[in-house]
């Protein structure tokens, strides 16, 4: 009896892995990256909406041959070849390119709504 229920709690860790791995590979679950990427264009856009009601705002980010680009309200992120968008509630219309390293992501309020200044 001791057999069949270690056969069976084995079978069934190696089916649920199995499965899991599975529908990571095949897309169904977002990957880490996807994740990540997504966590930091929600940053960027919180950073801005703050400096759109405080004056002024900064996020640091590691990024690699990143993209930031503001247009109509939506910032959008580019790393690794993914494009990551988000919406503010401020309007807004920068575009940086080429961004590595540690970067220091400064937004500011200004007349026409939201600008960006880069430092890294």
């Amino acid at each position: 009896m001791v057999e069949v229920i270690e056969y069976l709690l084995v079978f069934g860790v190696t089916a649920v892995l199995a499965g899991f791995s599975v529908a990571v590979f095949g897309g169904a679950v977002p990957t880490l990256g996807h994740a990540q990427g997504q966590a930091e264009v929600d940053q960027v856009a919180g950073a801005a909406e703050l400096a759109a009601e405080n004056g002024t705002s900064v996020v640091v980010l590691p990024l690699s041959n990143a993209t930031v680009a503001c247009s109509n309200g939506v910032i959008q992120l580019t790393t690794s070849g993914t494009s990551y968008s988000a919406a503010v509630d401020a309007s807004c219309s920068f575009s940086f390119t080429g961004l590595n390293g540690l970067c220091s992501l400064e937004f500011m309020r200004v007349d026409s709504g939201i600008a960006l200044e880069v430092d890294g």
